[in-house]
């Protein structure tokens, strides 16, 4: 599915700017901040998790620039490819997805920020969107109030980073900004697995509140936190200094305070 996009962009669009532009923000990018935003913002519907609608991409003027004449293009496969994301995780669109490019001076050359939202609904759709985005987030934060019942957090250690760290030595921040982070062995993941005991899709990690909740996303292997599986339907927190378990590859939660601002 990336990989369709991946051919397309660089016989259009991104074969160039890489050349031209080594440390330009890449279509690739922009696919997974709009996957990224879509997951994050899905909500519980009668018939299937439900995605917003329309899409606003984020880039720094000089990189929105650099695409001036592929804009067209790169909306229209950015579109085809969020429908694709979603059916094959089979979220529910509430209508055909658009991606808007726009630019963002406050934005660093090669960063790019992703905004999901519903609109444009018919009324009757609208409140039930309405009513889903609040049953989601209640259904959020008793999902984190069962799983900290079971699991008390640590007492608080200051400012921190976490970082998902392996045997091998690969290192992913879990940046609460986020808010979602993908994980599993496919490459339009945030954080891309290369054991082949890791689906392609294998869990998610949620930031809710104050804490990062995993969500095992139907996995052959299945997933684990500090030993206790995590099923579907039942996540579990994984606190500082805990343990994640995908098929058999494992990661440390390390934590990391962070440097404090120096001032002269």
């Amino acid at each position: 599915m990336l990989a369709r996009f991946e051919r397309l962009m660089q016989q259009a669009v991104e074969g160039s700017v890489r050349r031209v532009f080594p440390s330009a923000v890449q279509p690739v990018q922009l696919a997974k901040a709009a996957a990224r935003a879509m997951e994050q913002t899905q909500v519980v519907g009668v018939y299937a998790p439900q995605v917003p609608n329309h899409y606003r991409l984020r880039l720094a003027p000089a990189d929105l620039e650099r695409f001036a004449d592929y804009t067209a293009t790169l909306s229209r496969e950015l579109s085809r490819y969020l429908v694709d994301y979603a059916r094959e995780r089979g979220l529910r669109p509430v209508a055909e997805p658009r991606v808007e490019l726009i630019g963002d001076a406050a934005l660093s050359t090669g960063s790019v920020r992703a905004e999901a939202r519903f609109v444009d609904l018919a009324p009757a759709t609208e409140t039930q969107v309405d009513a889903a985005v609040e049953g989601t987030r209640q259904l959020r934060l008793q999902d984190l109030a069962s799983a900290r019942s079971a699991r008390p957090a640590p007492a608080e250690a200051g400012a921190a980073t976490v970082w998902l760290v392996d045997r091998l030595g690969a290192r992913f921040p879990l940046d609460p900004e986020a808010g979602v982070v993908r994980v599993g062995r496919g490459v339009d993941n945030d954080m891309v697995v290369h054991n082949q005991r890791v689906s392609r899709y294998h869990a998610q990690l949620r930031w809710v509140e104050t804490n990062w909740l995993v969500y095992d996303l139907d996995s052959t292997n299945g997933t684990w936190v500090d030993q206790q599986a995590v099923l579907p339907s039942r996540p579990q927190v994984l606190l500082p200094g805990g343990t994640l378990r995908l098929g058999d590859h494992e990661f440390v939660a390390n934590v990391e305070l962070d440097s404090p601002a120096t001032t002269d």
